[in-house]
Parts: structure tokens; sequence; C-alpha cells
């Protein structure tokens, strides 16, 4: 039970992955998930609406969510996400705490992203991140060459990274990447993500559309399973009533029975700025 802690925030890393992207603040409503994606490197109508509509920052919305993290139906912690934005920069803050037994564990993460319009896609700038309890420790990253290379220090040791064909991204970074994905229909995707001390190669496939209970009542959602992983299951469900975001996440993986739900939101955008 003592790695409880450690792998639920874990997962809470894995759900971050998806709570935080501001897609819509990229590209037209009318337009989203209406063009197809192409192959090869020819931009498509939607990328080209995306270069367009980021300097003007059209509809750029500052969020806030909040999950309820549960243990084999046992309400065992929370976390929060905020999400700002400036231009084509993003600031996400992150709040959880985790409870099991005696043990309780605190995690703060504050990160840094932006738009780049020369991979046509999200890029970590940075993150810090705090935790205290049975997990203390403090990791900070910063992210360099587009994406392409990364350093991080861990209780004062240094790691770095590089990777040649995706960037290294950290959790907030690929929630904004894979809600756009989503948005624009396409069926798998996948990332590097940066860990503390390594790189993971993440694989998801779009399964299809579910109609599931909700704090918000009988939604449809659109689910997305982790793939090319024998030994565990975790699954995602984005609605896009509700913004296409999160609104429902479960791992399971040997003894490990872990589910994240939404259970309140709030969202402010500024009005649309027509692009002519």
């Amino acid at each position: 039970m003592r790695l409880l802690p450690i792998m639920t925030f874990s997962l809470v890393g894995l759900f971050s992955i998806t709570t935080n992207a501001n897609a819509d603040t990229l590209a037209p409503s009318s337009t989203i998930g209406s063009v197809p994606i192409q192959k090869n490197n020819t931009p498509t109508n939607i990328q080209s609406n995306l270069k367009q509509s980021l300097p003007n920052k059209n509809n750029q919305c500052n969020k806030s969510l909040n999950y309820k993290v549960f243990f084999e139906g046992h309400d065992i912690g929370n976390y929060q996400r905020n999400l700002v934005w400036n231009g084509t920069q993003a600031d996400i803050y992150t709040k959880s705490t985790v409870n099991v037994l005696i043990t309780t564990a605190k995690l703060n993460q504050h990160s840094k992203l932006h738009w780049s319009p020369q991979r046509h896609s999200f890029v970590t700038d940075s993150f810090e991140r705090n935790i205290k309890g049975l997990m203390t420790g403090n990791v900070s990253a910063t992210f360099t060459d587009n994406g392409a290379k990364s350093t991080v220090i861990e209780d004062g040791k240094s790691h770095q990274f590089s990777e040649s064909l995706l960037p290294i991204l950290d959790g907030d970074t690929i929630g904004a990447q894979m809600r756009l994905d989503i948005m624009q229909g396409k069926k798998s995707f996948d990332f590097i993500l940066q860990n503390s001390d390594d790189t993971s190669h993440y694989y998801f496939k779009v399964i299809g559309e579910e109609t599931i209970a909700t704090n918000f009542g009988d939604i449809k959602a659109i689910r997305v399973d982790q793939i090319k992983k024998k030994d565990r299951k975790l699954s995602l469900w984005f609605a896009p009533s509700i913004d296409y975001q999160l609104v429902r996440a479960t791992y399971k993986r040997k003894l490990l029975d872990l589910k994240a739900v939404l259970v309140s939101k709030k969202i402010i955008c500024p009005n649309p700025v027509l692009i002519k």
C-alpha cells in the first residue's frame, strides 16, 4: 500500500496528459474535425487556420478543472488544474492531494508551453514539480531546440535527453496536443513523455463513441485507450459537449484499480476575433 501514492501520482501524470488542452484557441469551431488529416507534409486547411489564428489570440479560454481520484471505489484524493493563456503561450498549474491510510502526499506543478509554427504542434518550455509527503522531492526541466532536447534536474542531479523524430513533451503539453488531435478527428497518436529520470513513448488509439454517466448527466464521450502495453489498461473519455474535456479515466494494473472523474469546471473565454 505504500506504493499506492507513488502509482497514483504517476496516474495523475497520465491523466494530466488530457485535461489542459486548449485546442479551440487554434481554429474556428466550424473547421474543427471537418478537415481530413494528410499523411504528407502538405499543410491542410486546418493547419493554415492554426497559423493565422494564433497571432490574433483567437478564443483563448482560461480553464479550471477539478477531479476526484478513487482506488477500488474509495475516494483517495483530488487534483485541480488551472490553465492560463497569454497569446500563443500558456501557464498550467496543478495541485493534487492523495490520502492512503495514514499517508498523505501533495503535488504542486507549474508547466509552460507554447504553439510551435515549425512543428505545427504544442511544445513544452519548462516545468517545476514539488511533492511533499511520502514522495518528497523537487524536479525541474527545461526544453530546447523546439522540443528536441531536454534537461531535467531532480534533487540536484542533472539528466539530459534528446529525440530526433518527435518532440519531448511534458504531460500538460501532451494534453494540449492530444485534445487537438481528437478534435481534428485523428484515430491514433503517440508522444514522447518526459519523466523525472527518463523518457517514455506512449501510444493511443480512439476506440469510438460511448454514452457514459457523469457528474453532468449521461453524455456522449469519445473513448481513447493506451495501446502497446499488455500489463495495464488505461482508458480516457472526452466529452465533445463539455469542451472536449476529459470526464473520466480508468487505470488497471495488477492490484491497482484507479479511477478519476471530473466533478466541476470553470471555463472563461474572451470574445472570439474573426479572421478576415
